[in-house]
Formats: structure tokens, sequence, C-alpha cells
């Protein structure tokens, strides 16, 4: 019943009712950030929809709230918590660290984990719970990672189907994803937690749904990889092998070949190596 009522309400979005700014404080705290950071504060009787993080304010759509880089486009939205009888959790306080309609391993390393890192750089307390879309919490990276305690000591939280958060403070960030200020400290507690790591491995494709995509990928590595043989390569798929073996796998690699389209060498960034080359392939898919 609740997951009907989220598709039926989704439809609703462009035209509910718009909130009065005047009922909703806003601070801004970026003026000791660098150039292109950007750190604001809303509080209120806030409340942040499932599907994709968006912010009401007394059942009100707020959308100079909304959360910025917390993954594009946006998950549909679920507006069933805000109908009558809708269900409220409290949390306190709060910041939106990925809600997007994706939540692919490219997502997961070249946009939420660099927002995670950029966290202590804005002066965000510890207890800040850290509020992330169930899609992405359900994938093989994000489960191990928590697992592995790549996020500690920090809260990460999931959105709940059929629920609304309401909080009185929302922390909305901005950075700019590949700044060093965020990809250092990444790469720092990567290194720390997953290696030491050491070379000599062979070349890897990193491959998304690899039992449906692999013969599109040997056709474009066929055509793109002069000199290579197919037989050489060790098939990655994010969703079949933990996610401490992937990266070790990529620090180690001599190449790493990955779709262009769909990003998968964004895991590069994790563990970067001036020795590893990248190939990209352009895949065409049926």
């Amino acid at each position: 019943m609740r997951e009907w009522r989220s598709l039926l309400t989704a439809p609703m979005l462009p035209f509910w009712p718009k909130a009065d700014a005047r009922d909703v404080t806003m601070a801004d705290l970026g003026a000791s950030l660098p150039e292109g950071w950007n750190h604001r504060r809303f509080t209120g009787d806030l409340a942040l929809e499932n599907g994709g993080g968006r912010v009401f304010s007394g059942g009100r759509r707020f959308a100079d709230a909304d959360a910025r880089q917390a993954g594009e486009p946006r998950g549909p939205a679920d507006l069933s918590p805000l109908l009558p009888g809708g269900r409220y959790i409290p949390r306190e306080p709060a910041l939106v660290l990925h809600a997007g309609a994706e939540a692919s391993l490219a997502r997961f390393c070249d946009t939420l984990l660099p927002r995670f890192f950029s966290l202590d750089r804005f002066g965000l307390p510890p207890a800040t719970l850290l509020m992330t879309s169930l899609r992405m919490g359900r994938t093989r990276p994000f489960q191990d990672a928590i697992s592995d305690g790549l996020f500690r000591p920090r809260p990460v939280e999931l959105f709940r189907p059929a629920t609304a958060i309401r909080v009185q403070q929302l922390d909305d960030i901005v950075i700019p994803l590949d700044s060093p200020d965020a990809l250092g400290p990444m790469q720092t507690k990567v290194a720390s937690l997953y290696g030491p790591f050491g070379g000599g491995g062979g070349p890897v494709l990193v491959l998304e749904q690899s039992a449906r995509r692999l013969p599109a990928a040997k056709a474009a590595f066929t055509r793109a990889a002069t000199g290579l043989r197919l037989d050489a390569v060790q098939v990655l798929d994010p969703a079949m092998l933990p996610f401490s073996r992937l990266v070790k796998a990529v620090a180690e690699a001599s190449m790493l070949i990955a779709p262009r389209a769909t990003g998968e060498a964004a895991i590069a960034t994790l563990v970067p190596s001036p020795e590893r080359r990248t190939l990209l392939l352009d895949l065409q898919e049926g």
C-alpha cells in the first residue's frame, strides 16, 4: 500500500503548494571557505521526503533549502508522508548526503564520498545525521563501506519508504567534487583501511551488470585495445565482489578499463596511481 501511495503522489510535486520563506531561517556559513565551496544552514519546522531528500516546511515545498550536489537527477518524489496520516521520524541535525536517482559505482565514488570527506572542512559536528537514498544504500559498495568502517565515526542513515524525516536544523553544502580538500582525506582513509597496496597487477575491466553488458564490452575492447588480449583482463563487477577487493584490484592494476558513459572509472579517484593507465570503452548496447 505504501509503495502504491509513493507512485501515485510523485506526479503531484509540480503542483504542490510552495512554502513561505518567512517560516524558515537561513544562515550563510561559507565566508571562510575556499572559492567554490558553500555552506547554508536552515532552521525551522522542516521535513525531508524520502524519495529525493526534498525539503518541506509546514507541509509545503521549500525548494530553496533542497540540498545541492546531492545527486542529480533527483529520485522520484514520495509525498505520501506529507498527506494526512503520514509518518514522520524526528532526527537532529541532518544533512542530505546523497539523494540522486542514480545509485551507480560512479556516483558513489565521485559524488557521495567526496561530499562525505569534505564535512570536516565545513566544521560539521560528528553527530550530524547524514541521509542517503535507499537505492544507494542497497548497493554492494555502500553496504561494504558501512561494514568496513569507511564512514566512521559519522552516522549515515537511509531514507525509509513512506516516511519523512523531521528536523529543526538542516545543513546544505556545495563543494567542487574534484577538490583536493575532499579527495585528499578520502584517499588517505581508503589507503589506511584497504591498503597497503602493491603493484604488478594486470589490467582490470570494471563493469557493472557484467552478465548483461559483457558482450558489448568485449566488442568495444576489441575495437579500442590495440595490442591487448581480453583473456589477460580481469573482469570486476562491483555487485559481485567485496568493495575491499575491488579497491585493491584497481589500486594495483596496470590498466583500468571501464565504460565511458557509465563512469565506473571514477573508482580511480579513490586510489590514485601515476603508473596505472586508463582505457575508456564506448559500448554500443542494445
